[in-house]
């Protein structure tokens, strides 16, 4: 095995639960995995010189790579071979972390006007910091529901800095096609 599928495993726990976040400003945030998310979190949109990879072909949707990746079919020895991999071995390295993130104590409700030059849309950030890294899972509303839209790992604070937080003071999971009682 390898990283590329430690991840795709790490991330499979999460798909089965929808995770309900308690903010001490009363706001309740629920969010919500699907493995096609798995595709931009891990990065693997820049490695489209692998064919196996690239989604824009009609074959290659991002849930088909990801079951294929959980499958072994893809693996690190696959991704390994793009000349855009080192673009993503770190992102790679630190998506191991996911656990940290999810379950951290802060919630950066994002303001992007207030970050130069970001693509970045998610309405809230949570993150956390390991081995002098920023590790952050921006999360973007789907109806009702928020969803995983970017992972990033940085050396700076550059995205969570002069913008509001929360402190997270419940996290509850809820079994996917279940309701909370």
């Amino acid at each position: 095995m390898g990283l590329i599928n430690d991840c795709a495993r790490l991330f499979s726990n999460y798909t089965k639960y929808n995770y309900i976040l308690t903010l001490d400003c009363c706001y309740t945030l629920k969010i919500a995995f699907k493995s096609e998310h798995f595709y931009h979190l891990a990065g693997l949109h820049y490695l489209r010189d692998i064919k196996e990879i690239d989604n824009r072909l009609p074959a290659n949707s991002a849930k088909r790579i990801y079951k294929s990746i959980c499958k072994n079919q893809i693996t690190q020895e696959t991704i390994e071979k793009s000349k855009q991999y080192s673009k993503i071995k770190n992102r790679l390295e630190n998506f191991l972390k996911l656990d940290d993130v999810i379950n951290c104590k802060i919630v950066v409700d994002f303001d992007y006007t207030k970050v130069p030059q970001t693509k970045i849309q998610s309405k809230y950030i949570l993150y956390t910091q390991y081995n002098g890294l920023y590790i952050m899972l921006g999360l973007k509303y789907d109806d009702d529901v928020l969803i995983p839209e970017t992972f990033i790992v940085d050396k700076t604070d550059y995205y969570i800095k002069n913008q509001t937080c929360y402190n997270v003071v419940n996290i509850e999971k809820e079994k996917v096609g279940h309701r909370k009682k």
